[in-house]
């Protein structure tokens, strides 16, 4: 009698289990389909902005009237400040790709400098600048040389963005070889080497080639056995029994030594460590874990990033913004000192909505711009009280906020952070504290996160 039920019930259970792994097989099909198209979206996004932008250099330089050459300037301008952003948002995050991110921050820098002095002369650009645009713009045809070839690899070639994810989220040993073996990562070596071999460009006026100096890299030197000590420390408390291994130097703006780490009894939880040679701090890390459910809200999601941020000596941090992305939020936490929030010391950290987990952070902007031995306070010349005179009249202010953000030249500035409600739009307007000027407004969502 037994017998003629344990068979049904054997095959209904072997159905609910070959439908459970169906459906979470498709969950992480539909992820992956996803996150690939997010990915081609900002390689789209980049490859289109870069064209626009050697466009508006090149008739920038046969432009000979001021109008024209302001708005040729402040088109090109936009469009190297958007090649910024784009160039973020894809995995490269592993490959040294400086000289590219150069060129996009010179020529932001050099054409709103540029069409801020034409503002002021009311003439067109002159001789030393015709030159230094024509520089940054035969430097951006080489990148869109690149770009477009690399294009054609993708809808030719079937090259795909989540197997160059996937190379520093799975095992990072043989990185370098990974690197020039994949179409994709051995296009942008090949365009960052192509940069090496042009001189900079110089120009008066700007920092066109100044790059910030690491003054949150303190201590000496660390050896990669140190390294792998500084890996385990940094993951005790979520994964106490991980096996951390050595996987190679990586060099670039911040020489850092590759580690990877193991959870022994969950070989599918691991993660990647990029730890910095001079005092051993750690500049990312990097999770490969499926999170196939949500159980943990924003709010608890923000203080599991508050509280592992703290465990690793990032004090009085406070969250600023959070992002989504299938069940893993990332919260961008800045400092926050003497009651002033200090925007260039960002640290994100992605936590898993399952259980908390955090399975990346991002530091690399703290330890660009923490200073440990800044001990100058909030200076300003100018009031609360004084600043709100120069807001406008058709804004809800909902709050002021003491700030500190960064020009176009990297140069921190103080401000007064205004929040604030235009209808159903959000907007952060920073006035600088010394001179009343606005220095930006940002509009950003319910979250925090900007709104280009």
């Amino acid at each position: 009698m037994r017998n003629k039920f344990v068979v049904p019930i054997l095959a209904l259970a072997l159905i609910a289990v070959c439908g459970w792994g169906y459906s979470q097989y498709q969950t992480r099909r539909q992820y992956e389909i996803n996150a690939e198209n997010q990915y081609q979206r900002a390689f789209e996004d980049l490859t289109n902005h870069v064209g626009n932008m050697e466009t508006a250099m090149s008739k920038a330089l046969v432009a000979g009237s001021f109008p024209q050459s302001i708005r040729l300037l402040t088109g090109a301008w936009r469009e190297a400040t958007s090649c910024q952003n784009d160039l973020g948002q894809l995995p490269l995050t592993s490959m040294d790709l400086s000289r590219c991110k150069t060129i996009f921050a010179a020529s932001s820098a050099f054409c709103l400098n540029s069409a801020q002095n034409r503002l002021l002369k009311g003439t067109s650009i002159d001789e030393s600048e015709w030159t230094a645009l024509k520089n940054l713009r035969d430097r951006t045809q080489i990148i869109k040389r690149h770009l477009d070839t690399l294009r054609g690899d993708f809808y030719n070639n079937r090259a795909r963005w989540l197997q160059v994810d996937r190379m520093g989220t799975v095992g990072a040993s043989g990185l370098a070889a990974n690197f020039n073996n994949n179409t994709v990562t051995k296009s942008f070596l090949m365009l960052e080497d192509g940069l090496k071999r042009v001189p900079d460009v110089q120009f008066q006026g700007s920092n066109l080639n100044f790059v910030p100096k690491p003054t949150g890299l303190t201590g000496n030197n660390i050896s990669s056995r140190d390294a792998l000590a500084v890996a385990q420390r940094f993951v005790a408390a979520e994964m106490p029994r991980a096996r951390v291994k050595y996987e190679g130097l990586i060099k670039g703006s911040f020489p850092s030594y590759m580690c990877s780490i193991v959870d022994p009894q969950n070989s599918d939880n691991s993660r990647n460590l990029s730890i910095s040679v001079k005092g051993g701090h750690v500049l990312w890390m990097l999770g490969n874990r499926p999170v196939l459910n949500s159980r943990l809200n924003l709010n608890q999601a923000q203080e599991k990033a508050i509280g592992f941020l703290h465990r690793n000596g990032y004090d009085a941090m406070e969250a600023v913004a959070d992002e989504r992305f299938g069940n893993v939020c990332s919260i961008s936490c800045i400092s926050k000192r003497n009651g002033v929030l200090r925007y260039p010391e960002l640290v994100k950290v992605q936590v898993a909505q399952d259980n908390g987990e955090v399975l990346g952070v991002d530091a690399v902007p703290y330890l660009t711009f923490y200073d440990p031995n800044d001990s100058s306070g909030f200076k300003s010349r100018y009031s609360e009280s004084r600043i709100r005179r120069y807001i406008s009249p058709h804004i809800k202010i909902q709050k002021v906020h003491l700030a500190q953000v960064l020009d176009e030249m990297f140069n921190k500035v103080p401000c007064y952070e205004v929040s604030c409600m235009e209808g159903l739009n959000r907007f952060l307007i920073y006035y600088n504290a010394n001179t009343g000027q606005e220095e930006k407004i940002r509009r950003v969502d319910q979250y925090g996160n900007e709104i280009q």
